[in-house]
């Protein structure tokens, strides 16, 4: 990328190694906030959030791209929903019987109540809606004792490829100013109109701004899948430069220091770092082809693989927490992709040959 690039997302050479580095990002954010532990970036940064939280938006924004991209090179419904939940529900299954089966009994103060108390049948929904496990009591006294907390992220994924089909029935990728105007009042509405309650049992926090119903958080997430959408049926008309990479940097860094600024700086300036520094071109496609792609896993194993790292390691320091369930984790974001995820993208339906067009790509499909 120069100063007079013209490349744009249409070339982009890979998100696999931005899909890591943000998966890195909220294993460094949960290694300090499952201890307890004042998180050193979060603290200086008097806007709210953390490097956790700019990763799952981060992601949230690939994911419009890819997937915009792969419903434009095959719109059919059925294949659509194939290729999707293939790729979520088995490795997101796998991880879920492994915190249940697993990390749950290794938390737990009795196992023998743990499994008696288990309830198999609400377990069993959630593998379905995709949801955060729940199990008995485990990891008693220690700040959040669930066995994958991270997992909540993941119903709201699958809630955006929806939104992604209905778009694209609607014919809205096709109808690009609309598709704009959609994004701004989606992204306008979110950044400004979230209520700030006072503490409450179903709150959450997002990036310091409290966000009270699931409603809040799906039109966060909308916005985000949106913006990625926008960046991929304009592909054609965005350049990136290394100023314009400097301009959104400091209007992303600006963000932080302001909650009222915080989420348009992200839509704004945040996407723009993400695209350019995906459009810088990294190796030969046969070399991106065999790359295994780990952020998954790793995001998928991250927080059981801390939170049994804190539990049996006690005083354990945030930054040796950090690397250790960073090579764990990694490791087992290996052992995911290589016996569960890749197994299973090879079973997606495919467009007919004579049908098929140049962006049905790895990198598209692999999302």
């Amino acid at each position: 990328m120069s100063n007079n690039s013209t490349s744009s997302p249409g070339h982009l050479a890979s998100f696999d190694g931005l899909r890591i580095a943000f998966a890195a990002m909220v294993l460094f954010s949960h290694s300090f906030a499952l201890l307890g532990v004042a998180d050193p970036i979060r603290s200086v940064v008097t806007g709210g959030g953390d490097p956790g939280d700019l990763a799952v938006d981060g992601f949230f924004l690939i994911s419009g791209y890819l997937i915009t991209r792969s419903w434009i090179s095959d719109p059919s419904v059925s294949r659509f929903l194939a290729r999707r939940a293939l790729r979520l529900y088995p490795a997101f299954v796998v991880a879920s019987i492994f915190s249940v089966l697993l990390v749950g009994p290794l938390g737990a103060s009795a196992v023998g109540d743990y499994f008696h108390a288990l309830n198999l049948r609400q377990t069993l929904v959630g593998f379905l809606v995709l949801r955060e496990p729940h199990t008995p009591a485990v990891f008693a006294g220690t700040t959040v004792g669930s066995v994958n907390g991270s997992m909540w992220t993941i119903s709201f994924e699958a809630r955006c490829y929806l939104l992604a089909m209905l778009l694209g029935l609607a014919g809205m990728f096709r109808k690009r100013t609309t598709l704009l105007i959609l994004t701004v009042i989606v992204g306008s509405a979110i950044s400004y109109a979230v209520p700030e309650a006072g503490p409450t049992d179903n709150q959450h926090v997002l990036f310091g701004i409290k966000a009270v119903r699931v409603s809040d958080w799906m039109a966060w997430f909308a916005a985000l899948f949106l913006t990625g959408s926008c960046f991929f049926v304009f592909r054609s008309r965005i350049r990136f430069t290394l100023w314009g990479l400097a301009l959104a940097m400091f209007v992303l860094a600006a963000s932080l220091f302001s909650a009222a600024l915080l989420r348009p700086g992200i839509l704004l300036g945040g996407a723009y770092v993400v695209f350019a520094l995906a459009s810088i071109r990294r190796g030969s496609r046969a070399q991106r082809r065999t790359m295994p792609d780990v952020s998954y896993g790793m995001y998928l194993y991250g927080w059981p693989v801390q939170k049994l790292l804190g539990w049996y390691i006690p005083h354990m320091s945030p930054w040796l927490m950090f690397v250790l369930s960073l090579t764990i984790s990694a490791v087992l974001g290996w052992l995911s992709w290589t016996f569960i995820e890749r197994p299973a993208l090879k079973k997606k339906p495919h467009r007919p040959l004579a049908h098929q067009r140049k962006t049905d790509t790895p990198e598209a499909l692999q999302s």
